[in-house]
């Protein structure tokens, strides 16, 4: 066999395997006894603040549907980011929606020391617990309504991902 010929089949055996060995989310079971959130919405590249506002009552109606509330504590929390580029030159508008739930965590060796001295740690790090991201083109006069589609997507998948983690909340 040729050089070329075994990686090449080096390359497949890899790729085979990690689909094989990599079935689970890396944010499987993160969501578990999560309630209350407080949502924040950061939309850079339009000023548009009735759109905006729209956009927050969308995202907080979706998960009160689901008895989520959103409250003004500080974690964990919600943090919806839109870049959106809109040309009116161009025929193509781009944009990213990242949906992203942050809370406090602490590193595994503070955990086992504060067990171990039964005294709580101070020292909390802010951890990304899910996220989840579209990035689209569309046309300027669709902008607005393909964004909104992958808010509604993405919530889409955060709620289905909250009810896998919290079986016994859809009872």
């Amino acid at each position: 066999m040729t050089s070329k010929r075994l990686f090449l089949i080096a390359i497949i055996l890899v790729l085979f395997s990690s689909i094989t060995f990599s079935k689970d989310l890396w944010y499987d079971g993160n969501l578990k006894d999560l309630d209350d959130f407080t949502l924040e919405l950061n939309i850079r590249g339009v000023e548009d603040g009735v759109w905006e506002k729209r956009v927050f009552s969308f995202i907080e109606l979706r998960l009160l549907e689901h008895e989520i509330r959103v409250l003004k504590s500080q974690m964990p929390k919600i943090v919806m980011d839109i870049n959106i580029v809109d040309s009116r030159v161009e025929k193509t508008s781009s944009f990213l929606v990242v949906f992203s739930l942050y809370n406090y965590s602490i590193s595994e060796p503070m955990y086992y020391r504060s067990m171990a001295d039964t005294i709580i740690t101070k020292k909390l790090m802010t951890s990304k617990v899910f996220s989840n991201q579209i990035m689209g083109q569309t046309s300027s006069n669709n902008l607005y309504r393909d964004v909104e589609k992958s808010i509604n997507k993405l919530v889409s998948i955060f709620l289905d991902q909250w009810y896998r983690d919290n079986p016994f909340k859809q009872f």
